[in-house]
């Protein structure tokens, strides 16, 4: 059985009035080939599309692989924001500077991760975990995905009792 056969449900994209909804979910492991590729797995290639944006995540500590109407999003938020503030220049010419758009999978369903993206987010990892982010996935090196996930078992208590702080509207009680 492969990764891909466990996933359980596929995405889906759901339509709403205004936009398109993406949801990714899930996590699987990989490993870059010789050639710095790396297989997305089927369950995300539709709901990806044909062409996609490869960038780094928001917070710069995995690349993601962004529908083009997300990176579109993102491109907006960033441009909504003072440009005259010198530490948004810095964030967003880095953000700029390691996203590249137009990008495809071959017909095997792998994708090159650029080399200086690839280099500066994972390093010389060579096994990766593949996961869902809801409307991106998000691919970091196998070993700060483990330590990420022990760190959030660790701290899970004190992060419930934060998020029954929270009302429906995100204002703390």
């Amino acid at each position: 059985m492969t990764d891909d056969q466990k996933s359980g449900e596929k995405p889906v994209m759901a339509q709403g009035n205004e936009s398109v909804q993406f949801e990714f979910y899930g996590s699987f492991t990989h490993s870059i080939d010789a050639k710095g590729r790396i297989i997305i797995p089927n369950v995300y290639r539709e709901s990806l599309g044909e062409t996609f944006t490869i960038g780094p995540t928001r917070e710069f500590k995995g690349i993601a692989l962004y529908p083009n109407k997300v990176f579109d999003s993102i491109r907006a938020e960033l441009s909504a924001m003072n440009q005259r503030k010198t530490f948004v220049q810095t964030y967003t010419t880095q953000f700029y500077k390691l996203s590249y758009r137009g990008i495809q999978a071959d017909s095997q369903g792998r994708v090159l991760l650029p080399p200086k993206l690839r280099q500066r987010i994972l390093g010389e990892a060579k096994d990766l975990e593949i996961s869902g982010d809801a409307d991106f996935i998000r691919i970091q090196d196998a070993v700060s995905a483990d330590a990420m996930d022990v760190l959030f078992m660790q701290n899970l208590d004190d992060t419930l009792e934060q998020m029954g702080n929270i009302d429906i509207d995100g204002r703390i009680l």
